[in-house]
């Protein structure tokens, strides 16, 4: 069965965080109802961590396209958006205070798919950064992988060379 076939299907959800509503997209792997087992329950979930001033669909549907391509592969991903960002409530958090938002998208999904056992946190950019931030402050066990794509790195030495440079 080929993604085109619809071999996932998606839920709109939101989760609470902190007082706040986050809004995220769950793309779940489609099984044919007979052959739904504990056997074949999915055991790991992915986390897409949106990066920059961007939100859960991402520049040219990027995260829309990688959620669903890795669902139809048999692995369940949540995309959400962080507090103030795309149409989720509250003020905007920067990458390095994301630590609650990641939290809560993780117990979410969680909560939909039980039978996860392990979470990989997929980020671009800042949401990279905000992924390496978050498994440093939380030592969160559940992380069992990581997918950093152009993490942010940036330091006063470094922003002043870069100022100094340009």
């Amino acid at each position: 069965m080929t993604t085109t076939e619809l071999s996932y299907r998606e839920q709109a959800i939101t989760f609470d965080c902190q007082g706040e509503w986050l809004v995220g997209v769950v793309a779940l792997p489609q099984t044919p109802r007979e052959s739904v087992s504990e056997d074949l329950a999915p055991t790991t979930g992915l986390i897409i961590i949106v990066g920059g001033p961007q939100y859960r669909a991402g520049s040219h549907r990027q995260f829309v396209l990688q959620a669903r391509a890795v669902a139809a592969a048999g692995t369940p991903v949540l995309r959400f958006d962080y507090r103030g960002m795309g149409d989720s409530t509250g003020d905007l958090h920067t990458f390095e205070n994301v630590n609650q938002d990641i939290a809560a998208a993780i117990d979410a999904l969680l909560a939909m798919v039980p039978s996860i056992e392990n979470i990989a946190l997929w980020g671009l950019c800042d949401g990279a950064s905000a992924a390496l931030l978050y498994c440093h402050a939380t030592q969160d066990a559940r992380i069992k992988g990581l997918c950093l794509l152009n993490p942010w790195v940036r330091s006063d030495a470094s922003l002043a060379k870069t100022q100094v440079k340009h």
